[in-house]
């Protein structure tokens, strides 16, 4: 029972009790109490009725101010709605969805007709959040498929300032000039001033240009400070700055080039700047001339390396390096040597002058080099050494020898590469506390992790040559065996084709002092001789060759036979004898799901540059890749894909 009816019946009950005791005193008494009584009640209906009107036009108000409030969320508020049927046709959509696409009408429309862009949201089993750009806005959309509902969330402006964030995050730049003191010691004083300060004027214009804070730490260094904005910039332009320094070449008759380290993805600048430095060194590594842009998260891009690199080795590092190997080999209590999967004459020519190296120290070294590993090539100067010197035949191990060999102080040598995934044995390489690195590759983005020697010289011919002049400062009285100094001759000869490429005065040095040491050329010639089928196979896949350009030219092997890397890469070295011919390629199928593909170049295209877009690696005229789970046509896809990204 309420309130109001609960007194109606107490003021009842109370006027009757005094119309009963009015009717036992008088008549006009009664009288005057039922007019009194009569008024009373009159008055009670007019206030109540006064308060059920007030109570309806406060409900009514109520009412409408929700009905509106109702309105401007569904209208008004920056979420848009669109109702759709099972067919995906439009039945209803608010106001902000007919302000914000500028369409009269959309009733009906199938709205993938309308919103292409949303089209994966139909494909979700479960609704979920997208963010699609929908008529130059962003928006956050959800789907209700029970209801057939769709929200869309403006948010156009977070976006702009999350952008805005991002553009403005710091990058660090590391600059050197390559090759900056020979070049200096070689000009006049008054040439040398001139080409510094062209120098300084083109890299302080190039740094206003793009808004960089460039300062100048050291004769051949600067360091700079940009934002991404201005690094995505510079980036489209595939950084041109190493063009306009390599060119000042035809002005003052100097090789002079630049390398940059790039460090970004981080707001913190110690470790940006760690970055920037491992970029720079990355880039040096890999020969100068080039960009090395390395990220936080661990990805890495590269710019430029279009010329060969200048020979800007000296003696004094030599022997740095060889004092430093020798300490390291004295600390260790045996040293074990290996190259890179499949090894080839150089990387064999190496490891037998680590292996002599460390017999001058008085040290025993091992050389890892399994059965699976080896070649025609390689089981042909197995032969030699093996007749030839016993001793030498015995260090010879496998990979299960060597594991067994391996101690805590055991120091491992990994020449001809310094990729961690190309080594013969990663678990050896993973078990190793001690690690030397000594490789004439340029650096790439898997290189073995802390080593306590990184010798890496992309300006040498081959292992064989830098290992030959690390020896030449250790050997007071004992001499390189003869069949040691052949077999690193024959790396030497393998990698510089006969002296033909990469080869500077230092390589014809260290060819030298291996021809005094007793090396061969007449059993290098004879270990190299091949058989006929291994001829007409070559010429079997030359026969195939495709002229993609004037200059470049690519020989698929026959998809029914298997070829050994060396085959392909003999195939794409006679294919660049042809003329006019800059560039080759041979590819084939080196087991069955594993395809090869050699490169070569006189030096005007960087293969190196598409190699590494296959995963491979190399030289800027030598490299080489091998893709697996692909047939032979999409891999010379990919190869022709890369081409045309690397030469656009």
């Amino acid at each position: 029972m309420n309130e109001k009816r609960k007194y109606e019946i107490i003021i009842s009950t109370i006027f009757l009790i005094g119309a009963i005791f009015c009717g036992i005193l008088d008549i006009l008494s009664l009288v005057i109490y039922l007019l009194i009584g009569i008024l009373i009640f009159t008055l009670y209906i007019l206030q109540r009725k006064k308060a059920v009107e007030q109570m309806d036009r406060y409900i009514s108000k109520l009412t409408n101010r929700i009905k509106d409030s109702s309105e401007k969320g569904i209208n008004k508020f920056p979420i848009g709605i669109i109702v759709i049927d099972k067919d995906k046709n439009i039945e209803w959509a608010n106001n902000f969805i007919y302000k914000n696409i500028k369409v009269e009408e959309i009733k009906g429309l199938n709205i993938l007709e309308l919103m292409p862009e949303i089209s994966e949201l139909f494909e979700l089993e479960t609704p979920v959040d997208n963010q699609f750009e929908i008529f130059g806005k962003h928006y956050k959309v959800n789907y209700q498929k029970d209801s057939g509902y769709i929200y869309f969330f403006d948010i156009t402006e977070s976006k702009v300032v999350m952008q805005r964030f991002r553009d403005t995050r710091p990058i660090i730049l590391n600059l050197s000039l390559d090759n900056y003191e020979d070049v200096y010691d070689s000009l006049d004083d008054e040439v040398a001033s001139r080409l510094d300060a062209t120098i300084v004027i083109t890299l302080t214009d190039w740094a206003k240009k793009n808004s960089i804070y460039l300062k100048r730490i050291d004769e051949d260094r600067f360091i700079g400070l940009l934002n991404v904005k201005d690094l995505k910039k510079i980036e489209k332009e595939k950084f041109q700055i190493l063009d306009t320094i390599r060119n000042l070449k035809e002005e003052f008759d100097a090789p002079i080039t630049l390398s940059i380290g790039v460090g970004m993805g981080t707001d913190f600048l110690p470790e940006l700047g760690e970055l920037a430095k491992s970029s720079l060194d990355l880039a040096l590594g890999r020969g100068g001339d080039q960009v090395a842009m390395k990220d936080v998260d661990g990805t890495i891009r590269f710019y430029g390396g279009k010329t060969n690199p200048q020979e800007k080795r000296t003696r004094i590092k030599a022997r740095v390096v060889s004092n430093a190997l020798a300490d390291i080999v004295s600390d260790s209590d045996k040293i074990i040597v290996m190259g890179h999967k499949r090894p080839d004459f150089d990387a064999i020519g190496a490891c037998v002058g680590i292996y002599t190296f460390s017999k001058f120290l008085g040290k025993e070294c091992y050389i890892i080099l399994n059965e699976s590993d080896q070649d025609e090539t390689i089981k042909k100067v197995m032969f030699e050494i093996d007749s030839q010197d016993e001793q030498l035949s015995k260090v010879f191990v496998d990979s299960d020898e060597a594991w067994e060999l391996m101690t805590p102080q055991t120091t491992l040598i990994i020449v001809d590469t310094s990729d961690a995934s190309r080594v013969i044995d990663a678990a050896i390489l993973s078990k190793a506390n001690r690690k030397v690195i000594i490789d004439h590759h340029r650096r790439g983005e898997d290189i073995i992790t802390n080593p306590l020697l990184t010798y890496i010289e992309p300006y040498a011919s081959s292992a064989s040559e830098l290992i030959a002049e690390l020896i030449e400062y250790q050997t007071k009285i004992e001499k390189i065996t003869p069949i040691a100094a052949t077999v690193m001759l024959g790396g030497i000869v393998v990698d510089t084709q006969n002296f033909s490429v990469r080869t500077g005065s230092r390589t014809f040095d260290a060819a030298a002092y291996l021809r005094s040491n007793g090396a061969d050329p007449i059993k290098v010639k004879t270990i190299l001789k091949e058989p006929f089928e291994n001829f007409m196979n070559r010429v079997e896949i030359i026969n195939n060759s495709i002229q993609k350009s004037p200059e470049i030219i690519m020989a698929k092997a026959p998809e029914d036979k298997y070829y050994t890397n060396v085959m392909l890469a003999q195939s794409a070295d006679l294919l660049l004898t042809l003329k006019g011919i800059e560039c080759s390629f041979a590819i084939g199928y080196l087991e069955e799901g594993k395809v090869g593909i050699s490169a070569r170049s006189l030096g005007n295209i960087n293969v190196q540059l598409i190699m590494e877009e296959l995963g491979g690696g190399g030289h800027l005229a030598n490299a080489a890749t091998q893709i697996e789970g692909v047939n032979l046509d999409e891999a010379l896809e990919r190869l022709n894909d890369a081409i045309d990204k690397i030469l656009s």
